[in-house]
Formats: structure tokens, sequence, C-alpha cells
């Protein structure tokens, strides 16, 4: 049975004497672990809302919807670039002899036709509902990452517009098989290549503990040919590495270096 609002506030109020948002904390931690799997970015954040807590003898299930986000820079907006959305999601823990929550499992809902069956196994009657129909406002979650990542950004002193949603993008305008050759087989072997963004504008990475700016960019030679300019620079503009190739047709030519 879910514990009411009355015994979930009083467990709030003993963790807030004993482990100050100890339980927070534990949620936070196993859904970022969750997230590790996912492409990596800059920064890891998380986002939950706790629908309702069961006490099981020493151990606390915890039925929430939750989701998971990598951020890093994508023209120069701090933005989601890889993750989960809203995943109903339950999580026990036990508290051990060091007074901390230590997770015992967690679990998801299966995908495809076995989401709805495998989600009534795992949450109670009273949640299964509002969950199936999506009637539950998860909006939050977005607020959480984002608030996350504004924080992120204060800590390293980097002033940036945080977005959460798809950051628009303008793709090169070449023929379709030389920007298929360019983009998906040259750069399959190839890390700077593959480091260099497919949309024209910039992402960063860092390296050893050194940020990079890649850069794709796009420009006509002097007969009016397509150029596709490909770098990698310090944050003081300092280049590192630079490759220019001329569409000739459907072929991408190295011309640069």
């Amino acid at each position: 049975m879910l514990l009411s609002a009355d015994e979930l506030g009083e467990i709030y109020n003993q963790l807030s004497v004993l482990n100050p948002q100890g339980l927070e904390g534990a949620i936070s931690d196993a859904i970022k672990n969750q997230g590790k799997g996912y492409y990596p970015g800059e920064y890891l954040t998380e986002g939950h809302i706790i629908l309702g807590l069961e006490k099981k003898d020493k151990d606390l299930i915890v039925y929430t919807i939750a989701s998971t986000g990598w951020f890093g820079f994508e023209n120069a907006i701090f933005t989601k670039t890889s993750g989960t959305g809203a995943i109903p999601t339950v999580m026990t823990f036990t508290y051990n002899e060091l007074g901390e929550y230590e997770l015992l499992d967690y679990q998801e809902p299966r995908d495809g036709s076995e989401y709805a069956p495998s989600l009534k196994k795992l949450f109670p009657e009273s949640l299964q509902k509002p969950l199936l129909s999506g009637n539950i406002d998860t909006t939050d979650l977005d607020r959480q990452q984002e608030a996350q990542a504004e924080v992120y950004l204060q800590n390293i002193g980097r002033s940036a517009q945080v977005q959460i949603d798809y950051v628009e993008k303008q793709l090169p305008e070449i023929d379709v098989t030389a920007s298929n050759k360019l983009f998906s087989e040259l750069s399959k072997h190839d890390s700077f290549l593959n480091n260099c963004p497919y949309w024209l504008g910039t992402r960063e990475e860092i390296e050893e503990g050194i940020r990079y700016i890649y850069e794709t960019a796009q420009s006509k030679a002097d007969d009016g040919t397509d150029l596709i300019t490909f770098s990698k620079t310090k944050e003081d503009g300092a280049m590192v590495e630079k490759r220019v190739y001329m569409i000739v047709g459907q072929e991408p030519m190295p011309i640069y270096p």
C-alpha cells in the first residue's frame, strides 16, 4: 500500500534530520547512473517526479517518472544532446548501516507491445491508469534538467543559453551524394571529421581537460564551386586542425591541407 501524504511527509522530516535530502540524492544518483549508457555529452542531468512510496520491511519502493539527459554545446547553446523522455520508473532502496539509501533495484517498463503489461506489473493499480493515459504533467522534468545545467554553467564560469529543446540546424546545401560521402562514409573512420558537426555551425568537446570547438562551414571558391571547411580550435581561437573539401559534382575533393 502506498504511503499516505502524512506518512510521506514524516519520511522527509526524518530525512531532513538524519540524512538531509538523502532519498532525493539517492534517486538522482540512480537515474544518472542509468543515463551514463547514453551517448555522453559534457554534463549529465536528471529529472524525476515521485508518484508514491511504499515500505516493505527495511526497504523503500519509490514510484517515479524519471528522465535523464546529457547536455553539450551546439551553436553555443547548452542543450540536451542525448538521453530519455519521461519514463515510468520503480526504484527500491534499503537504508544501510552507514545511514545511506542504497539502491537495490531499478526497473522500467518494456518497450512496444509489452509496455502496458510490464507497467502494470511494476506499478500499483492506483497509478496505472494515469500513467497509461498520459495524464500526468511531466513538464517539471525539463525544468529540473535545465536548472541543473544552469548551475553547471555557473560553476565553470560560462554564460550561455540553456535550452533542452532541439537546436535548429542548417544543413550544407550541396549534392546529396557528396554530402553522404563526406558526412557518413569519410567520417566513419576519421575521428576529426566525426567530431565536426553535420550541420553548419559548432559543437564543443572537452578532451583531456581542454575545451575544443569543432566547426563546419560552407563557402564558395572563386569559380563558384562549393567549399566545406572543417576546423578544430581552442577557446582562444588557436587553430588545431583544419580541412577543406571542394564539392565537384558528387565528389568531395580534399584541397587543404
